[in-house]
């Protein structure tokens, strides 16, 4: 859940998600459950769960008490965000709708009744305890098992066509010439022609252009001239921002509608090139995030950020939506953010290797930007991507960390701003007690950035990645709770001593005492951690 606070006047815009983690008391709770007892024709899933109401919570009801209830709206829960585990047969997601489970909490069913081969969007799938749950758009780079099971079908229809083109000879006329004996003879015994190579057939352009589609989700919508990208599947909003996020792949230029590289095997879908796509009509906001990557990725280091692709303001579209009215912004596509990493090992923290390379990768980020003279403001999981790895099940299991993450790169510039500059957006559990302070005194659009404004950042990202929960607690007020007379900064949990010292060195509540990147990149974490050469 998103509130974004707009000041025109001062030209400053400040995201706040606000998420009120308070208990229903037992008069609440007794209606709550009578209405699940009236809706039981809707099968709602009697799963008990504690009652965290958040802002995306559809028209909460309030009480004389000051206490947020969820709406008993009809149909069953919804799950977005969902990710089918085909090892357990369950579904993982965010819930909404749900009689006692609050709105944006994660949860996973149980094992499901349906035919795995038919779960899809927009589908109503029941569990075999006879929960029902309605199924919203999918999580990011998780596969669709209805999808799924089409495209083999498709893949098996176009390989058995290719066999049977193969094995049918071609006909000819029979000749009307009489020939001589010998010639007779020898005509008899000709040998058959060679059968064409599988690699000779070509899919006829209709086909390729439907299995296309099915293979990579696409939406016929393109962007960019002559229809350069493929927008595919469904776009991620930014949050609390105009902007989408799309999945996309470069067309081929001699035959529209087909991603370059594809020919209708198996083995060309590797070839072809998949790119992320920002989309907004927001052109300051955009026009502010070119440059930003422009500055950073050409400055004296370089950091760990996705490659700019192409930049265009009014870009060109078939969706006359978008058509003249949006900037796009093309960046190197990822495979998955840090935090969709461990909500898929389910809090289980990173360690080892993997620990190490995503640790280096947001310092070698931080120290790009800083050496622009610029601070980042925005430092947390969900704005760092893995590219390049199409391992996501092995790195889930993987316990010790021993594959690594090398592939680890930083996205999302466009709430970068000059040193010493006033801040135009925030991240609560990402915002230092010095920010904290500001805001609650109704002085956010004043206070005035440091560098330490990311050191704090860095350490809260580090905590989360090595406990495997962020620091604040879900519908916790982070401003309040670090602005409190009693607040300390315990990171007694972090199991590596190295690290621990680092990310309270990080931490430290008072901003001239946290190390600045130099010294954060220098820590005996980095250089003295056995796990390989300095890399830096």
């Amino acid at each position: 859940g998103v509130v974004l606070l707009k000041f025109p006047c001062y030209g400053l815009y400040l995201t706040s998600r606000n998420k009120n983690n308070m208990r229903v008391s037992e008069a609440v709770l007794t209606a709550v459950l009578s209405a699940v007892c009236i809706h039981s024709a809707s099968a709602f899933a009697p799963t008990p769960a504690a009652g965290i109401i958040t802002s995306s919570s559809p028209r909460h009801r309030q009480t004389d008490n000051n206490i947020y209830c969820p709406p008993l709206q009809a149909g069953p829960p919804i799950i977005s965000s969902w990710r089918y585990e085909s090892s357990k047969g369950v579904i993982s997601g965010v819930v909404s709708n749900h009689p006692t489970i609050s709105d944006g909490d994660r949860i996973t069913t149980s094992p499901i009744k349906s035919d795995p081969s038919n779960i899809n969007e927009n589908l109503v799938v029941q569990t075999k305890s006879g929960s029902k749950y309605k199924l919203s758009n999918v999580a990011w780079g998780a596969p669709i098992p209805a999808v799924a099971e089409a495209k083999k079908k498709e893949m098996e229809a176009a390989v058995a066509a290719k066999k049977k083109a193969q094995k049918q000879p071609v006909s000819k006329a029979p000749s009307r010439q009489i020939q001589p004996a010998a010639a007779a003879a020898a005509a008899a015994v000709k040998p058959k022609p060679a059968a064409a190579k599988p690699s000779d057939q070509k899919i006829a352009p209709a086909q390729l252009l439907k299995l296309a589609k099915s293979t990579f989700s696409l939406t016929g919508a393109t962007v960019g001239k002559n229809g350069k990208y493929l927008l595919a599947g469904k776009p991620q909003q930014s949050s609390g921002r105009q902007a989408k996020i799309w999945e996309a792949y470069e067309s081929d230029p001699n035959q529209p509608g087909i991603p370059s590289g594809y020919d209708g095997t198996n083995a060309s879908i590797s070839k072809v090139k998949r790119v992320t796509i920002k989309l907004s009509p927001d052109v300051d906001r955009m026009r502010l995030e070119e440059a930003n990557y422009n500055k950073v990725q050409s400055g004296l280091f370089s950091g760990r950020f996705v490659s700019k692709i192409e930049y265009t303001p009014g870009v060109p579209s078939s969706d006359r939506n978008v058509d003249g009215k949006c900037t796009a912004l093309v960046i190197e596509a990822g495979e998955y953010d840090l935090k969709a990493l461990l909500s898929a090992r389910k809090g289980m923290p990173l360690r080892g290797r993997a620990l190490r390379d995503a640790a280096a990768s947001a310092g070698q980020c931080i120290q790009a930007v800083h050496s622009s003279n610029l601070v980042w403001t925005d430092l947390k999981t969900e704005n760092f991507i893995v590219i390049g790895n199409n391992n996501l099940n092995e790195e889930v299991n993987d316990v010790n960390g021993k594959m690594g993450l090398p592939g680890v790169k930083g996205i999302d510039l466009e709430s970068v701003i000059p040193v010493r500059n006033n801040p135009i957006d925030y991240t609560p559990e990402a915002a230092p007690p010095e920010f904290a302070r500001a805001l609650l005194a109704g002085e956010a659009r004043e206070f005035v950035l440091d560098y330490s404004y990311d050191m704090w950042s860095l350490g809260m990202m580090l905590f989360e990645l090595s406990t495997g929960s962020p620091y604040f607690k879900k519908g916790s007020n982070v401003a309040k709770t670090v602005c409190a007379d009693d607040f300390t900064v315990d990171v007694s949990s972090v199991p590596d001593a190295k690290l621990r010292d680092l990310i309270e060195n990080c931490l430290s509540m008072d901003p001239r005492k946290r190390p600045d990147i130099t010294g954060f990149l220098l820590h005996p974490y980095f250089i003295t951690t056995g796990i390989g050469p300095w890399t830096f």
